[in-house]
């Protein structure tokens, strides 16, 4: 392919980079901070990356009336930084961000959802993704990079920016760092996460879980199974109480506490699922129950007096009961539930790290990495 028939954007000409860089500052197709300017030259360069043509359909977005072509995502991919190496998980991620599955137009939710890039198999290693120390903090060009190509992609090709349909109360500071990670692809006896989705240890995949913008990190001190899964499991039975697939992250110490006391991914899941409840009296004390039951005409009015008994009666996060309907929205209820556990970040300390699902319409999307 030539550069001049190659491209169909709009383009233009200017005097100097700077100059760019300031016209992509005007025209709103940044983030808020400085871009790389596409030019000709670099897109087919990405394009080749992922061996498409710059018309390749890599996914749509009916919410929005939009089309996904490679060529728009190699420029929003130069934009941001990245390397031509990248694009195979790049498309991967456009695939997963245009499933139906994951529901686009939720992103434009008050809540401030953003998804979480989770990249498991070879190209951990081979891209050089960070799956250590800081794994969801910035520093990490490949991290870094591949997570604002897809912020920009949907600022400029989807409307998701201030002005469009962007409609986050707070924002996602996800969206300024990377939500990117990779996952620790040594092989220390545990069931890395692109097998668990259904895929063989040689095909890296890209998996796509929208949450809400915070983080957090219980702390248990003891270096036992149930002792580590009660921490977590008491931390999101005490948070926003939502149901939907938690993104459960583990640095290797921890996993390497479950693997030598012969505890699977299935068995902690398991353990989960049992333990992590909340009291009735709990969530009428917390204003959560039975502010959604507006949806069930069976219910009418519901109090939030704490009455005798209240403390013995539970709600589950993943186990489903008859009390469901006083707590999560009938969309949560036909959601996906679940766990992924992921190994990654440092070795100190003595923290896990568990982040808020959306609750309403998304579910978790995996797509596998199409080598060229």
């Amino acid at each position: 392919m030539t550069e001049a028939r190659a491209l169909t954007s709009e383009s233009f000409e200017v005097g100097s980079t700077y100059e760019a860089i300031e016209m992509c500052f005007d025209r709103g197709w940044t983030d808020g901070l400085p871009v790389v300017p596409p030019t000709e030259r670099a897109i087919v360069r990405f394009l080749e990356g992922a061996g498409l043509a710059p018309e390749h359909v890599i996914g749509t977005i009916p919410e929005r009336d939009r089309v996904i072509t490679a060529e728009k995502l190699a420029i929003n991919a130069v934009m941001a930084g990245a390397r031509p190496e990248y694009m195979p998980v790049l498309v991967a991620a456009v695939e997963a961000l245009t499933d139906p599955a994951f529901q686009f137009n939720h992103l434009a939710s008050f809540g401030s959802p953003w998804p979480l890039m989770i990249v498991a198999g070879p190209a951990v290693r081979e891209l050089g993704l960070n799956y250590g120390t800081w794994a969801m903090g910035p520093g990490c060009r490949a991290n870094a990079t591949i997570g604002r190509t897809l912020s920009l992609l949907v600022s400029n090709c989807a409307l998701g920016h201030l002005g469009g349909i962007q409609r986050g109360t707070y924002g996602h500071p996800g969206r300024f760092n990377s939500m990117c990670i990779g996952e620790n692809p040594e092989e220390f006896g545990w069931q890395p996460h692109n097998v668990e989705m259904g895929f063989d240890r040689e095909t890296t995949t890209v998996t796509l879980l929208s949450t809400y913008p915070w983080i957090q990190q219980p702390t248990c001190v003891q270096m036992e199974p149930e002792r580590i899964l009660a921490a977590i499991g008491g931390s999101i039975a005490e948070g926003d109480f939502v149901r939907g697939v938690y993104p459960i992250i583990i640095g290797r110490p921890w996993a390497e506490v479950f693997v030598r006391a012969r505890w699977t991914k299935e068995r902690m899941a398991e353990w989960l699922i049992e333990h992590t409840r909340r009291s009735v009296a709990s969530l009428k004390a917390r204003g959560r129950w039975g502010v959604l039951t507006s949806q069930f005409e069976a219910f009418g009015a519901v109090t939030q007096e704490v009455l005798t008994g209240d403390e013995s009666k539970y709600v589950w996060v993943w186990k489903e009961s008859d009390l469901d309907p006083y707590v999560f929205d009938i969309a949560a209820t036909q959601r996906k539930k679940g766990i992924y556990f992921v190994v990654a970040g440092g070795d100190g300390g003595t923290r896990t790290c568990w982040l808020t699902p959306y609750q309403f319409s998304t579910n978790p999307v995996t797509k596998p990495v199409r080598a060229r």
